[in-house]
């Protein structure tokens, strides 16, 4: 049986990824305090929120990690500023406490399951509101900093962990989908696309080794769609 650890269980998306990975019969870890509304699926072995009890936790029952889900994708209201309008330093130190730091601290805790297991693959959630490339907007910018600094990240750890046979994935569960244009997309619809960008292996082109799609660090979202960095 192959184990998974997903970080969170607050929001639809949460529960409905769990609840994929549960149906196809994956051991399912979630953090978190899941009696804060919605079925729990049969199946599911909640761990503490604290990132070193959750790790022991796992490391007791399972001693090991297949695929693991940062799901750490916290925004504020508050964070309705720009450059020019002025900064609210606060509101942006706590986006970046909990979309970098908090995860950059549970890679560590969990990092040693996920050597000893055989899948090795990371998955994080991401915006394309993040994309120097693709961003239009002018405000949210804590939120936007914060995920910008994941990538980074992001592109770090990969360097570090290819190697050793690591591969990541990164995804934009579209929450906002209607309001930039895309039709709506239900938290269902939206964990199944993660469920199977997730668990599946990206292409070899023509054969060809050295043509390896794992080694390109993308990302996509719950459209199928490929965003730059």
């Amino acid at each position: 049986m192959k184990v998974v650890v997903i970080t969170a269980f607050k929001n639809d998306f949460d529960k409905a990824l769990a609840a994929a990975f549960v149906r196809e019969d994956y051991k399912v870890y979630v953090m978190g305090n899941v009696q804060s509304g919605g079925i729990i699926p049969d199946g599911l072995n909640i761990i503490s929120d604290d990132i070193k009890e959750a790790a022991a936790a796992v490391q007791k029952d399972s001693n090991f990690i297949d695929i693991y889900i940062d799901v750490s994708n916290e925004s504020d209201l508050s964070d309705n500023f720009n450059v020019r309008t002025g900064i609210n330093e606060q509101v942006m130190r706590n986006l970046y406490e909990a979309n970098v730091i908090r995860p950059m601290a549970m890679l560590e805790a969990f990092l040693p399951l996920l050597e000893a297991g055989d899948g090795k693959r990371l998955c994080y959630l991401t915006s394309a509101l993040a994309s120097i490339n693709e961003t239009r907007g002018i405000d949210g910018l804590g939120y936007k900093m914060a995920k910008a600094a994941l990538h980074n990240f992001l592109q770090i750890t990969r360097n570090a962990l290819a190697p050793k046979g690591f591969t990541i994935r990164a995804y934009d569960p579209c929450p906002a989908a209607g309001s930039s244009g895309d039709r709506e997309i239900s938290a269902e619809q939206s964990a199944q696309g993660a469920f199977n960008y997730f668990t599946r292996r990206r292409g070899i082109e023509r054969g060809d080794p050295n043509r390896d799609d794992e080694g390109n660090l993308v990302f996509r979202d719950a459209w199928g769609r490929q965003h730059s960095w």
